[in-house]
This record gives C-alpha cells, sequence and structure tokens, in this order.
C-alpha cells in the first residue's frame, strides 16, 4: 500500500483566498443597497464613511483568516504543533521526544495504513522510525532469507552512522515486541548503504549568465540531491540534467563516461549521497 504524498494534494477548497479589496467592495454594494444616497461619499478615499467600511472589511478579512487557519488544523497535510499532537493522539500515537512535524506526519501516515493490521510494511516502517529517533527511514527488502520463507528483513537509513549498533538493537527489540509482529515471522535488522554519486560536467553559459553560476548550481545540487534521495531510489542521468540545466546555463556536456551512468540503479537496501561532484564552468557558449 503506497502513501499518499500529502504535499502533492491541491489546495483544499475549504481554505478560502482572502481579498480586501474584494470585501471592501462588497461592503460598498451592501451599503448602497441600504442607503443610495450615500453614492457620492464612499468614491471621496478620505471619508470618515469610506474608513469605516474598510474597518469592517479588515475585520471580516481578519476572522476569515481564523476560520482558515480552523480549517487547516484539522488537515493532516497542515496541522503543526499542538494540533498535529491532537491529530497524532487520536490514532494513538504520540510525538517523540524532539520529533519535527514532518517526521510526525509521516509516522502518522503510517498508522493510519497500519491500521490493517501487523505484517504490513506500513507496520514494519512504523517500528523503525518509532524506536529512535536516529531512523531517517526504513525499508523491507525480500521477505526471503538465505531460501527462508516466513522472514521480513527490515533495512534502515540513519542519520547517524556512527549509532548504528545500538539503533539497530533499539529497533529489533521494538520489533520483537509483544503484539508488534505476526507469530512465526523472524526479523532481521540492517543499515542501508550509502551509494556515492559521481558527477563530472560542463556547463556552458549563456551571455546574460552571472559569472558565479556554476558555484550556485554545484550548491543546489548537492542540495536537491538530498531532498530527492530515498530508500531503493534510483537517479536517472535525464534527473542529473535537470538540475544542472538551470536558467543561464545554455547547455551541459558530460564529457566522462559513467559519471554519472545513464540511470544509477539502486536496491532497496541502498541509498544515493553526492560523491565527487566536479563541475566546470565552459565559458559563455
Amino acid at each position: 500500500m503506497s502513501m499518499i504524498d500529502l504535499k502533492s494534494l491541491p489546495p483544499p477548497a475549504v481554505v478560502e483566498e482572502l481579498d480586501f479589496e474584494a470585501l471592501v467592495t462588497v461592503h460598498k454594494q451592501d451599503l448602497l443597497q441600504r442607503q443610495p444616497s450615500a453614492a457620492n461619499v464612499l468614491a471621496l478615499p478620505s471619508e470618515p464613511l469610506v474608513k469605516q467600511v474598510e474597518a469592517f472589511a479588515y475585520r471580516e478579512m481578519l476572522l476569515r483568516g481564523r476560520v482558515n487557519d480552523a480549517a487547516r488544523a484539522n488537515l493532516l497535510a497542515f496541522a503543526t504543533g499542538t494540533d498535529l499532537d491532537h491529530k497524532g493522539a487520536f490514532y494513538n500515537l504520540a510525538r517523540m521526544p524532539g520529533e519535527a512535524d514532518d517526521r510526525y506526519r509521516n509516522r502518522i501516515q503510517l498508522r493510519i495504513a497500519a491500521l490493517a493490521g501487523n505484517g504490513t510494511a506500513e507496520q514494519y516502517r512504523l517500528l523503525a522510525l518509532s524506536a529512535s529517533a536516529n531512523v531517517r527511514d526504513a525499508n523491507l527488502t525480500s521477505g526471503l532469507n538465505n531460501g527462508a520463507p516466513g522472514t521480513v528483513n527490515v533495512v534502515l537509513w540513519l542519520i547517524d552512522a556512527s549509532q548504528a549498533q545500538a539503533t539497530s538493537a533499539a529497533v529489533l527489540a521494538a520489533m520483537n515486541a509483544p503484539n508488534a509482529r505476526p507469530l512465526g515471522v523472524s526479523v532481521t535488522v540492517a543499515v542501508a548503504r550509502p551509494v556515492a554519486l559521481n558527477v563530472t560536467a560542463t556547463l556552458w553559459r549563456e551571455a546574460s549568465a552571472p559569472a558565479d553560476i556554476v558555484t550556485k548550481i554545484t550548491a543546489s545540487f548537492m542540495a536537491s540531491l538530498a531532498t530527492y534521495a530515498s530508500l531503493g531510489r534510483s537517479v536517472p542521468l535525464s534527473w542529473v540534467t535537470a538540475q544542472l540545466q538551470q536558467p543561464g546555463i545554455a547547455r551541459v556536456e558530460f564529457p566522462i563516461a559513467g559519471q554519472p551512468a545513464s540511470n544509477t540503479v539502486l536496491a532497496a537496501d541502498e541509498y544515493a549521497v553526492a560523491g565527487a561532484i566536479t563541475l566546470t564552468d565552459g565559458g559563455v557558449a
């Protein structure tokens, strides 16, 4: 069962877009229906009656904004802080000490998906993330371990690799706790492996591009890869090219074959990290 990417959802219709000028117009029209003789003075910006209409419109906008905030607080994609805590409490899932909203929101989604019962992939991921704050993500590899059926292999993507032993022990203990896994299922825990992505490219600038554009693209590429990477997610050459072909770059060339490959395929227990990233300024194209 794949989880919905909350960031990909369209804006909720319950959240209204606010327009101060539109509210002022509505209030003026309402006033004219009640008092047509006020038409002349409503055209004067300095008229006290106009200022009062604007004050009413501003107060209404504040009220509507508060309604929008309340609506967002009831949606998992937008709830933050204590509002998100209450969303988690509904599913009997408390926030871990110091846990950021995004990570807690992800665990709530996993908790919902895991309601189908123990043994689902979401259940095992939830157990791993809840066992230690050092777990960035978790994945399940083949259910066969050395040919033995009934085995679940949980792979951990750690934040601090130096704590691998302690984190793996904590996760394994959580997996083997009462009511945590189906009877007769053996669980193993392993640490995911980073795979270095090496990129050697020449970037040719457009005449209008700033001289330091290649330096900036190098920094942005590192940040984009850190966001893009996930367990088992391959990195195609087309993605790399798209990150380098920024506004101001006329063309991108890869002078060394295989850096990067046409598609850097990763296994379920691997994740991409930046390796040797060498971007050369080829000058103006």
